[in-house]
């Protein structure tokens, strides 16, 4: 093919680094085949699978054996009822990012040795106080922009379903260039768990020394943005596109067969924590010391049957200018966005139930698969024996007129039927057949066994709506019930939390990390695309990923803390504000009120600015001995015009 890199033109290190980095995306494939994809494709069918019930159910349920071939074939879509109940109680909507600076400690004055090395210190705490709270403000304006406008809130939502099917969702977080514009922002999106590979050797994912990516893209986009020589690489997967065309055109059969038809190239990302490849397992002693320079942290693109990794070029490798200088070479292959510093990897991966010693956890509704499959096989026997039961057989003697015979299959509504002397009634000459009645004990095993399949994964009536068949005889009872139905759900959605906050943080420390000025200038205004490149700008890693707190708080019904903060900030309403109205009317000073109302606005998800006070208060007016006014209590036209002057809540 046009454009093919000849053996000379490769580099023979890096040739041996793809070919062995290969070799292990393949034994990490076959892992997870075994110990999780087949299981969560299984998962994944029960839900919109295969439409073949055999293929569906597998050998041992579709067997050739007529004591277990059903005949009639149906599935009962359980997994479908699991994910609609289970995945609204879990779905956030865009959520709340709060970004807050880590408090120091402040040690008293009386323990320190030196006062005037005690101010001096104060005052440099109180400039890095000042300036980490400027940095959380920042953050949590662009924080709070980027899930509206990418729709983080269904990115993450298929994510979760994926969760409850298979039993891992993947969230990736990256840079991004929307098209016609030069402004990079950081977004995170959903992508199938089933392109994702982890080091088989790992106890646990993030023990795991490197993980990859699957990726399918068109081969002309793949060589333009590595600046790879057209016609460099050899596709191994066709489009829809050119399927369609094949099937059209006799001259593509004759090139398919040669492979010169696959327009799409399968590749893996690589983000290894154990080097190029210099650890491999059979790489030559005299190859490990160049491997070594580029250190443990390293980004790699391999193919298959590619002799070359997709981001070192040959033609790069060979350019002396790029080969003279090192800081190039190792941008080529450092992370694009350096997680490892904060132990993290490029992907958020929910998990419910994690399985020890394995990096890939357990799907839900596989604890429940046997009983699944029994259920479809069970109503597909009883629909068959329905089918057959329901049939009616009418015997008739041979020696009955063809007109009697005629009107008994055809006749309308009152059809007369004129019966032979011979005969003395009409049930000598014709009798219909019933079969015996079903036996009702296959109803009660069914229903046993969904009771079993409903505990296993969480069904119960009261997930539904429905009332319970026990009566409640009080009301801890009820509430003991409540509060036990609610566990797993409970759970799996402070998990879902914690998922968030770890996506919200990557966001963070990728646009601390990447994003000048510039890129923030049309979220956050001139003043602020300054403050960003003087205050949150950074490639200090240590400050981009440990520097501030960052906490996700959901605005969704569904979550307790929010819940939580609206109740307890009616109540502060109710109760601190009466204390500061008359604090602010005495002193002219109406911060803290300012605050209560700040909070209280934010709680309920209401712009502050619109409830606060713009100047302080004039001072209530001075007492004078002698007059009417004496007691010091203010008078009752005073008490209503002060409490005029503060918002109602709401």
């Amino acid at each position: 093919m046009d454009g093919m890199y000849s053996d000379d033109e490769l580099d023979p290190v890096l040739r041996v680094v793809a070919s062995h980095w290969m070799t292990k995306i393949r034994h990490a494939r076959d892992h997870k085949r075994k110990v999780f994809q087949e299981a969560a494709d299984e998962c994944m069918s029960f839900f919109n699978g295969p439409r073949d019930w055999d293929e569906l159910m597998g050998e041992m349920w579709s067997a050739d054996d007529e004591s277990v071939d059903p005949g009639f074939k149906m599935s009962v879509n359980k997994a479908f009822e699991f994910v609609t109940i289970f995945g609204p109680a879990m779905y956030a909507e865009n959520p709340v990012r709060t970004v807050k600076p880590r408090m120091p400690v402040i040690v008293p004055p009386a323990l320190f040795p030196d006062p005037m090395l005690f101010q001096a210190v104060l005052q440099q705490e109180n400039q890095r106080i000042m300036a980490d709270g400027l940095r959380s403000v920042l953050l949590e304006s662009y924080l709070n922009y980027t899930p509206v406008e990418y729709g983080l809130a269904e990115e993450s939502r298929q994510a979760i379903d994926e969760t409850l099917l298979k039993g891992r969702g993947c969230m990736w977080t990256e840079l991004y260039t929307p098209p016609g514009t030069t402004v990079a922002v950081v977004k995170s999106f959903f992508d199938t768990t089933d392109n994702l590979l982890v080091d088989p050797d790992a106890y646990k994912f993030d023990a795991a020394t490197w993980i990859a990516r699957r990726c399918v893209e068109p081969v002309w986009k793949v060589e333009r943005e590595r600046g790879l020589r057209p016609g460099s690489l050899k596709g191994n997967c066709e489009s829809q596109a050119k399927q369609a065309d094949i099937e059209t055109d006799d001259e593509a059969l004759f090139e398919r067969k040669k492979g010169l038809t696959n327009d799409l190239i399968v590749y893996y990302k690589i983000w290894s924590k154990m080097g190029m490849g210099g650890r491999l397992k059979g790489i030559r002693r005299d190859l490990r010391g160049p491997l070594e320079m580029f250190g443990d942290y390293v980004y790699l693109e391999v193919a298959e049957n590619t002799p070359f990794l997709l981001n070192l070029s040959p033609d790069l490798c060979k350019d002396p200018s790029f080969a003279s200088d090192p800081q190039a070479v190792f941008d080529r292959v450092a992370w694009p966005t350096p997680y490892w510093a904060d132990a993290e990897w490029p992907v958020s991966v929910l998990d419910f139930h994690v399985v020890p010693n394995c990096p890939w956890p357990l799907a839900h509704l596989k604890a429940g698969m046997g009983e699944l499959k029994f259920i479809n096989w069970a109503m597909s026997f009883l629909m068959s024996k329905i089918r057959n039961t329901s049939r009616d057989f009418i015997a008739v003697l041979k020696s009955a007129s063809e007109e009697l015979k005629s009107a008994i299959l055809e006749g309308r509504d009152l059809t007369l039927l004129e019966i032979d002397a011979e005969h003395k009634t009409i049930q000598e000459v014709i009798q219909f057949l019933q079969h015996p009645t079903m036996n009702g004990d296959i109803w009660r095993v069914i229903e046993a066994v969904e009771n079993n399949f409903d505990k296993r994964v969480g069904l119960t009536e009261l997930m539904y709506g429905e009332p319970s068949q026990t009566q409640i005889r009080s009301a801890s009872e009820a509430n003991l019930r409540s509060d036990n139905m609610n566990v797993r759900p409970d759970d799996m959605r402070k998990q879902v939390e914690g998922w968030m906050k770890r996506v919200a943080k990557k966001e963070a420390v990728a646009a601390r990390y990447h994003l000048v000025g510039d890129d923030v200038q049309p979220i956050l205004g001139p003043m602020g695309a300054w403050a960003w490149g003087t205050y949150v700008a950074t490639k200090d890693l240590v400050q981009a990923c440990t520097e501030l707190e960052y906490r996700i708080e959901a605005g969704s019904t569904q979550r307790p803390n929010k819940n939580w903060e609206q109740r307890t900030m009616s109540m502060a309403m109710t109760t601190v504000a009466p204390l500061l109205q008359a604090y602010s009317q005495q002193t002219g000073d109406v911060t803290p009120m300012n605050n209560l109302l700040g909070d209280w606005a934010k709680a309920n998800d209401l712009d502050p600015s619109r409830y606060q006070f713009r100047s302080s208060l004039p001072p209530m007016n001075p007492v004078i001995p002698g007059k009417e006014q004496g007691s010091g209590v203010p008078q009752a036209g005073q008490q209503a015009q002060a409490a005029s002057n503060i918002p109602a809540p709401g």
